[in-house]
This record gives structure tokens, C-alpha cells and sequence, in this order.
């Protein structure tokens, strides 16, 4: 019994030096473009599981989840921060979202596989080595509540539901959406897109600094060329 023990011990101690010996000098393959291979891909998902599973068992869900508006403000904050990655009905994958390993669930295949309560501790806490952010430091649980009732509503939906829900989404945006920080180039309050509207400070007025009129000619002044690529720069991808 005790060279049994003996010899489970000089085991383990075998195999912890080779992996720390694996793991320290550099032959792991930490790529994203590197799959790991099937075995630690399921340890590392069953164990993603069962840890989402298991703190997000206490999580009540409000009673109102689902109201409309609720949902047009969840569909404001996933344009905002969360298109980029997981990929909207009919739309092509972004470069990062090609870049990520795991890859990132398209929009659509978010909720079938997990809870409501599921969801809003993922993205209030994140993941850790998969590239999901944690929104919880930066987000009311309000606003993480919408973004789940979006995606409980937009589940398995056709890509024309979803560009009118989110066409509706953008045309009920509030001026000040409430958020304290900068979300990237999707924000729905970008105002350069509304017909009419000037920014001294937009690429268009740069271009224009004098506007003509219709009480005269033009001042003499030479239209610059569009500071903008050309609709098509030859990717087949979303930017």
C-alpha cells in the first residue's frame, strides 16, 4: 500500500513537471487562429457551463422583462456595444469577430442556450479568456436587463425583423442615452446621419467651410473632395 502511494505520488509530480515544463517554456500555442484541440475545448466549455450555471442560479429576473421599451433600449445598447462581436441577422462578421477564438455567437443563437438569468451574469461579469467584456463596472442592471429582454425577443428572428426593430430602436433614441461613457461608431445617437442636420464639426463641414446660399453665387471657393472612402472599399465584411 505504501509504495502504491509512493508511486502515485512520483506520478503527479511527473506530470506537473511536464506540463509546467509545456506551459513555461513557450510551447503552448496561446494564438487565436490555434484551435485547442477537442479535449480541453470540452473541459474548458463544460466548465464555462457549469460556472455560469451555477452563480447565476439565485439571479431573479423583473417581472417586466420584455416590455417594449425596454426592448428598444436593449437594441440601442447592443448596437452600441455588442454588434461588433456578435453578429446580426443577415449581416456579415465583423473583422474582430473573425478574429476571435472562441468564435463569438452570432446574435440570434445567444439566448436558445442559456437562461435569462444566465445571460445577464454573463454580461454583467464577462469571460474570461474569450474575449467577452464585463458590463457590470460600467452599466446599470436596468440597462443589462434590456439588453437581455432584446435578445430573448430578437431570438431566432428573420433579418428584416430585426432591421425594423432596430430602425424603431434608433427612431425613439433619446438625446442622452444615460450612459456616462463613449460607446464605439455604431451609436444610434450619431446625428450625421439625420437629413438636414449640421456639425461644424463634421468632415462635411470642414470640407464646406462656407456654405453657398441662395442669396448670391459662390464665393469663389473650390468644393474639396469627401474626406470618406468610397462606399465599397473592397472588403466583403461589416465595419
Amino acid at each position: 500500500m505504501r509504495k502504491y502511494a509512493l508511486g502515485s505520488l512520483l506520478s503527479l509530480a511527473v506530470v506537473g513537471a511536464v506540463a509546467l515544463t509545456w506551459a513555461l517554456g513557450g510551447f503552448m500555442n496561446v494564438a487565436a487562429t490555434y484551435p485547442d484541440p477537442p479535449p480541453l475545448a470540452w473541459l474548458l466549455h463544460s466548465t464555462y457551463t457549469s460556472s455560469v450555471e451555477r452563480r447565476s442560479t439565485n439571479i431573479q429576473v423583473p417581472a417586466d422583462l420584455g416590455a417594449s421599451e425596454q426592448i428598444l433600449r436593449g437594441a440601442r445598447s447592443y448596437l452600441a456595444m455588442c454588434s461588433g462581436c456578435h453578429t446580426p441577422p443577415g449581416q456579415s462578421p465583423t473583422p474582430v469577430s473573425q478574429g476571435l477564438y472562441p468564435p463569438p455567437p452570432d446574435l440570434v443563437e445567444l439566448i436558445p442556450h442559456r437562461s435569462p438569468s444566465e445571460a445577464f451574469w454573463v454580461i454583467e461579469n464577462g469571460v474570461r479568456m474569450t474575449g467577452m467584456p464585463a458590463f457590470g463596472p460600467t452599466h446599470e442592471d436596468k440597462e443589462l436587463w434590456a439588453l437581455v429582454a432584446f435578445l430573448d425577443h430578437i431570438a431566432g428572428a428573420s433579418p428584416q425583423t430585426y432591421e425594423t426593430l432596430v430602425a424603431e430602436a434608433k427612431r425613439t433614441a433619446p438625446a442622452d442615452d444615460g450612459h456616462g461613457h463613449r460607446h464605439s461608431n455604431d451609436a444610434v445617437d450619431d446625428t450625421r446621419s439625420v437629413p438636414g442636420h449640421h456639425d461644424p464639426k463634421s468632415p462635411a463641414a470642414e470640407a464646406h467651410p462656407h456654405e453657398e446660399t441662395s442669396a448670391g453665387p459662390s464665393d469663389g471657393h473650390h468644393e474639396k473632395s469627401s474626406p470618406h472612402a468610397d462606399s465599397d472599399d473592397g472588403h466583403d465584411h461589416q465595419h
